[in-house]
């Protein structure tokens, strides 16, 4: 469900779950809630990178374009999670295109405001180096997911990669930010071989499917793979 105008930053994020209820009325102030169609473009390669980006529905894809015009998707964001962390550590023109991969409703925080509030909250300071070491974790394992060749290798990755929903049990879910056509495309495998990889997974207690795209994940299980 998309966040309402009234509550712009929620505990949905990890960045925001982890800071102090004065230091999130200070986020809500600041931040803006936009819609944004399927196709549009939110940042373009090398202009300028202002914003802290949280999703709140729907997905961004992440592109890299080489100097021959060919685009690669290097990462895909859904719900929860958030782009531009690392280009607010390190000012410069941004890297990479995102574009809204379906309808989105995303929440934009300027990096001037964000970093003044975290000059005045250490516990955003927290969170944003958490943060940051969480994306290079994630980094990791989507770097193994897009050069095994294997393929369950290459799912549990992905999988792993992807940002965590906490569940009000304490278990830990992750939603696939994209259709299972789609991921089959970037993982370079067939949609019928991705469902036969997710079902031994299901059957082995690995994953537990809670809604359509959204997975409880055993990570336990899951380091057997």
């Amino acid at each position: 469900m998309a966040m309402s105008q009234s509550d712009p930053v929620s505990d949905e994020f990890d960045l925001v779950a982890a800071v102090g209820p004065a230091c999130r009325r200070e986020l809500a102030e600041v931040a803006r809630v936009v819609e944004v169609e399927a196709g549009a473009v939110v940042q373009t390669a090398g202009g300028p990178s202002t914003r802290l980006l949280l999703v709140s529905s729907g997905s961004l894809h992440v592109i890299h374009s080489n100097s021959a015009g060919h685009r690669q998707i290097i990462r895909i964001l859904g719900r929860g999670d958030h782009y531009g962390l690392v280009e607010c550590a390190l000012p410069g023109p941004a890297r990479y295109r995102v574009e809204t991969a379906e309808d989105s409703v995303l929440t934009e925080i300027h990096f001037d405001a964000l970093q003044a509030i975290a000059d005045r909250h250490p516990d955003l300071q927290r969170a944003i180096t958490t943060a940051l070491a969480r994306k290079t974790a994630e980094s990791e394992h989507l770097l193994v997911s897009l050069t095994s060749e294997d393929v369950m290798t290459r799912i549990v990755s992905y999988l792993l990669s992807l940002p965590r929903i906490r569940n009000r049990d304490g278990r830990v879910s992750v939603r696939l930010p994209v259709t299972q056509n789609d991921l089959a495309s970037h993982l370079g495998t067939t949609p019928e071989t991705l469902s036969r990889r997710l079902r031994e997974l299901m059957d082995a207690g690995a994953i537990t499917r809670a809604e359509n795209r959204e997975f409880t994940l055993r990570y336990d299980l899951l380091a057997d793979y």
